[in-house]
C-alpha cells in the first residue's frame, strides 16, 4: 500500500499543486467528487427537522431540558462540535425534577460544499450528549 500511497500523491499534487499534500487538504482530495455528489443529500437547512425526527423515531427524549443551539461556523467561534451543561438534570430533595439546560455547537457553512453532512453528523454526535446529560435521573 505504500506503493500505492506514493503514486496517488504524486499524481495529485502533478494534478492539482503542493498545496493538496498538506494534512488538511488531503483527505478532502482523496475523496474526489463523492464530497460533491452526497452534498444535494445532505442540505444543512434540514439537519434540524432530520435531528428531531431521528431522534424522536428511535425513542430519545430530553425530559424537559432547554438548550441552545448554536450550529453555524463564523470568524472567532471555537472550530469544533462542543456541548455543556449549565444546568444539570438531577431531582430535587422534595422529588420535584429540575431539567438540565444545553448548549452545543455545529460548524455547518452553507455556502461549503460537504458542510451540510459535516454540520449533520457534528449536530446528531452532540445532540446526543444532550439526550444523554438530560435523562440523569440523580438525587441532589
Amino acid at each position: 500500500t505504500r506503493d500505492i500511497l506514493a503514486k496517488t500523491r504524486a499524481e495529485l499534487s502533478d494534478k492539482m499543486g503542493e498545496a493538496v499534500l498538506q494534512p488538511w487538504n488531503t483527505s478532502f482530495m482523496v475523496a474526489g467528487d463523492v464530497t460533491k455528489k452526497l452534498d444535494p443529500y445532505f442540505p444543512f437547512e434540514r439537519s434540524v427537522l432530520q435531528w428531531g425526527r431521528s431522534f424522536a423515531a428511535l425513542g430519545i427524549a430530553y425530559a424537559d431540558a432547554s438548550m441552545h443551539l448554536d450550529l453555524l461556523d463564523r470568524k472567532g467561534k471555537y472550530s469544533n462540535g462542543f456541548c455543556h451543561w449549565p444546568q444539570p438534570a438531577w431531582r430535587k430533595a422534595d422529588g420535584s425534577w429540575q431539567p438540565s439546560r444545553t448548549n452545543f455547537t455545529s460548524l455547518a457553512d452553507p455556502s461549503a460544499v460537504g458542510s451540510g453532512l459535516t454540520g449533520l453528523t457534528t449536530l446528531m454526535h452532540e445532540a446526543g450528549h444532550a439526550a444523554h446529560f438530560a435523562n440523569i435521573k440523580m438525587p441532589s
